[in-house]
C-alpha cells in the first residue's frame, strides 16, 4: 500500500510483507538475501539505473534495521522533484527490489526529496550546499565549540569550512556527529500607512 506523507520534503512509504521462507525465482533464501554487511553497496548501482531512466538522481540510500528492514532512498533533480516524479521514483525502486529480493520477511520503502532543510550525509550532499547557511555538531570541541552555524563556504574530500561569525571554521569529516542545512522562514513585512495607500 503507497501512502502520500507530508508536503515538504514530500515522501512515499511502502510496506512489503512476504511469509517468512518465500522465496523468488526457484532460488533457496541462502542464495538470495544479500549480505547485510554489504547490502547498500549491492543496491546502489540497481537504484541509481532505474531512477536515471526518469531523470532522477540517487542523492542517499540508507538500510536500517536487524529485523524488519527500512530502505530510505532520497532521490535529485535540477529544479526539485514533483509529487508524481516521486510517485514513479518510488514505483521503480519497488520493482527493483521485488526483483532481487534481498530481505527475508517484511521491510518498508521511504522514498523522499531532499526539502528545502535536510540533513547532510556524504561529501556529495556538502558540496550541493555550499552558499547555504548549516548547522553541524562536531564529537569534540573546534574552536572551544560542538556547535557551528553559519554559511558553509567550500567542502572537498576531506572536511569541509564553514564561516561563523568572521571565522572560518575547518572541520573534518570524521569529526561530524550530524549536520544539516537551515532555511531561514522570512516573515512579510507589514504594510505601512504609506504602502497603503
Amino acid at each position: 500500500m503507497w501512502n502520500k506523507v507530508g508536503a515538504s520534503p514530500a515522501f512515499f512509504i511502502a510496506e512489503i510483507d512476504r511469509p517468512n521462507g518465500s522465496v523468488g525465482r526457484g532460488q533457496s533464501i541462502m542464495d538470495r538475501r544479500l549480505d547485510p554487511m554489504g547490502i547498500e553497496d549491492r543496491l546502489r548501482p540497481l537504484f541509481e539505473s532505474r531512477l536515471s531512466d526518469l531523470g532522477l538522481e540517487l542523492d542517499y540510500l540508507q538500510v536500517l534495521g536487524k529485523g524488519p528492514r527500512v530502505v530510505k532512498v532520497i532521490v535529485d533533480q535540477a529544479g526539485g522533484v514533483e509529487v508524481d516524479r516521486l510517485a514513479q521514483a518510488s514505483r521503480a525502486v519497488s520493482r527493483a527490489l521485488d526483483e532481487i529480493d534481498p530481505f527475508d520477511g517484511a521491510y518498508s520503502l521511504e522514498v523522499t526529496s531532499p526539502g528545502l532543510e535536510r540533513s547532510l550525509h556524504i561529501p556529495d550532499h556538502y558540496r550541493k550546499s555550499i552558499g547555504r547557511e548549516v548547522v553541524v555538531k562536531t564529537r569534540t570541541e573546534i574552536e572551544g565549540s560542538r556547535h557551528h552555524r553559519g554559511g558553509l563556504e567550500s567542502a572537498g574530500e576531506e572536511g569541509i569550512a564553514v564561516r561563523v561569525d568572521d571565522a572560518l571554521i575547518e572541520i573534518d569529516y570524521a569529526s561530524i556527529r550530524s549536520a544539516r542545512t537551515r532555511f531561514e522562514w522570512k516573515k512579510p513585512n507589514k504594510p505601512t500607512k504609506a504602502t497603503r495607500k
